[in-house]
C-alpha cells in the first residue's frame, strides 16, 4: 500500500497545478483574442481591396475541349497578389478566377463546391471563412453582388494561423515555464513556512523518547504557527511540571510507606516479642509479666495512634470540603484551650478577641489546631506557658500556637511538616510521636486555601501559625501586630 504524500508536497502540487491552469487559460484567451484581431484585420484589408475598380467580368473564351471549365486569368505581373478574386453568374457559376500569389506560384483557390446560389445571395456583403480546393490552409472571403452575378474576394488564412499557432505554443511554454518556477517558488515557501511544524514534530517525538525539556525554537508568536508553537511550550512545560510533581508524589509516598512500615514494625515487634515469651514460660506471674503486659499495652497504644493517624491522612482527602460552614475560630480556640487544659493537667492560655468569621471544615479545623497544642504539650517543658492567639487582617484570620520550649532548628522547619518527619533537636522520638500530627496539620490548612509556618518564638520555643481566608469583611479580632 503506498503511502500518502506529505502535506508540503501535496500543497507544492496544487499550487503547480492551480499555476498551470490559470496561465493556460490566459494563453487561450491570448491565442483566441489574437487571431481575431488578425482575422478583423484581413477583413479590413479585403473591405479596403473591395472599393478598387472592378475588373473585367466579360466571360473569356473556354478552354478547348472543356466548354464548362472556367478561364482562369493570371495576376498579369510577376507582383505578388494578396487576394484572389472569383466572379460567379446568378446560376452560381464560376465565370472567373484570379489567383492570388505569384504568377509562376499561384496559391490554391479558395473552395467553393459547397456554396450555392442561395448561399451567395444570403451571405452577400458577409464574411466567411472557406478551404482551398487543394484542402491545405484556409482563406477569409468576402461575399459581394455585382451586376452579372457574384463576386468573392478572397485572402489566405496561412499566415494568421501560423502567428495564431506560434502564440499557442509559446503561450503553452510559458505557462509551462510559470508552472515550474512557481512549484519551485512554493516547494522553498512551504519548507520555510513548515520548519516550525517539522520542528514540533521533533520535539513530540523528542518528548515521546522521555526528554521533556525539550522545547521548540522560537516562532514569530504573531503567525498562527508561532501561537501554535507558544501554546506547545506551554503545554510542554506543564506536562513537565506535572511528571516531576507525579515523580515528587511517588517517592514521597515511597518513602512514606517505608517509615509507616517501619513505625508499626516496633510496636509489634514488642508485642509478639513479649506474646511469644509469656507463650514459652519465659515470664513467670508477679512483676516481670506485669511490666511485660504495660510494655504490650504501651506498644499497642503506640500502634492504635499511629494507625489512626495514617486513617486519618486518608480520609483527609475524602472529607474535607464537605462539611463547610461559617465558623467563628476565636470561639473555636477558646473552646479547644479550655478542654486542652483538662485533658493535659497544663495551663493553655486562649488570646482572643471578638469573633473572626471563616469558611471552614469544623472538625478537622479543630482536629488541626489540637494536633498543635498537642505537639507543644509534648515537647515544652511542663513548667513552660501555651498560648492559642487569634487575630484577623483585612482579609486574613490567623491562629497561632506559641510555646516556650526547645523550639526547632531553622535547618529543620522545612521539613517539619513532612510525614513522620522527626528534627533532631530535643523534640524527637523521646518525646513520643510518629510524626504524622502536623502533617495532618499542613494538609487541612491547604485544603482550606490556608498557608502554616513555623518561627521561633522570642525568647525561645516555637510558633506555629495558620493563615486561613477571611469570610467576608473583617471583625473586631485582634489587630495584626500582636502576633508578631
Amino acid at each position: 500500500m503506498n503511502r500518502p504524500w506529505p502535506l508540503r508536497r501535496r500543497l507544492t502540487l496544487v499550487v503547480g497545478i492551480i499555476i498551470l491552469i490559470v496561465s493556460t487559460s490566459i494563453a487561450i484567451v491570448v491565442s483566441v483574442a489574437t487571431r481575431n484581431a488578425l482575422v478583423e484585420q484581413v477583413d479590413e484589408d479585403l473591405i479596403t481591396f473591395s472599393t478598387r475598380p472592378a475588373p473585367s467580368t466579360t466571360p473569356l473564351d473556354p478552354a478547348p475541349g472543356d466548354p464548362e471549365q472556367p478561364q482562369v486569368e493570371p495576376a498579369g505581373s510577376e507582383s505578388f497578389q494578396p487576394f484572389a478574386l472569383m466572379h460567379f453568374d446568378h446560376d452560381g457559376e464560376i465565370i472567373l478566377v484570379q489567383t492570388a500569389g505569384y504568377p509562376s506560384e499561384p496559391e490554391p483557390p479558395p473552395d467553393v463546391s459547397t456554396l450555392t446560389p442561395a448561399d451567395l445571395e444570403r451571405r452577400a456583403g458577409t464574411f466567411i471563412t472557406l478551404g482551398t480546393a487543394e484542402g491545405t490552409g484556409s482563406v477569409r472571403a468576402l461575399v459581394r453582388t455585382n451586376p452579372n452575378g457574384y463576386e468573392l474576394l478572397a485572402q489566405s488564412l496561412d499566415s494568421v494561423d501560423a502567428s495564431s499557432q506560434q502564440m499557442v505554443a509559446t503561450s503553452l511554454a510559458v505557462s509551462l515555464l510559470a508552472s515550474v518556477v512557481g512549484i519551485a517558488v512554493a516547494w522553498l515557501l512551504l519548507r520555510r513556512g513548515f520548519r516550525p511544524v517539522d520542528d514540533m514534530i521533533d520535539t513530540a517525538g523528542a518528548i515521546a523518547s522521555g526528554d521533556l525539556s525539550r522545547r521548540t525554537e522560537p516562532v514569530e508568536s504573531t503567525t498562527e504557527l508561532g501561537r501554535l508553537a507558544t501554546a506547545l511550550d506551554h503545554m510542554l512545560t506543564r506536562i513537565e511540571s506535572a511528571d516531576r510533581e507525579r515523580l515528587s508524589e511517588a517517592d514521597r509516598l515511597r518513602r512514606f510507606v517505608d517509615d509507616a512500615s517501619h513505625e508499626l514494625r516496633t510496636p509489634i515487634a514488642a508485642i509478639s516479642g513479649y506474646a511469644e515469651l509469656y507463650t514459652e514460660g519465659g515470664i513467670e506471674p508477679g512483676p516481670k509479666l506485669d511490666r511485660a503486659m504495660a510494655r504490650i499495652g504501651e506498644a499497642s497504644l503506640r500502634a492504635g495512634r499511629l494507625i489512626e493517624d495514617l486513617l486519618g491522612l486518608a480520609r483527609l482527602d475524602q472529607e474535607i470540603g464537605f462539611g463547610r460552614e461559617q465558623l467563628d475560630v476565636a470561639a473555636l480556640a477558646e473552646q479547644i484551650a479550655e478542654d486542652a487544659t483538662v485533658s493535659s493537667g497544663r495551663e493553655i492560655f486562649a488570646d482572643t478577641s471578638g469573633p473572626i468569621i471563616v469558611d471552614a471544615d469544623p472538625v478537622w479545623l479543630r482536629q488541626a489546631i489540637e494536633n498543635l497544642i498537642n505537639n507543644a504539650v509534648t515537647h515544652a517543658p511542663h513548667s513552660a506557658s501555651i498560648e492559642v492567639v487569634t487575630a484577623s487582617t483585612s482579609s486574613q484570620a490567623r491562629i497561632a500556637v506559641i510555646d516556650h520550649g526547645p523550639g526547632i532548628a531553622e535547618t529543620e522547619r522545612e521539613r517539619v511538616f513532612d510525614r513522620f518527619a522527626r528534627p533532631d533537636s530535643g523534640r524527637a522520638r523521646a518525646h513520643g510521636g510518629a510524626g504524622l500530627g502536623l502533617a495532618i496539620v499542613r494538609e487541612v490548612v491547604l485544603s482550606h486555601d490556608g498557608e502554616i509556618e513555623v518561627r521561633e518564638t522570642p525568647g525561645g520555643g516555637a510558633t506555629v501559625q495558620i493563615t486561613l481566608p477571611l469570610e467576608g469583611p473583617p471583625t473586631s479580632g485582634r489587630a495584626e501586630e500582636s502576633l508578631r
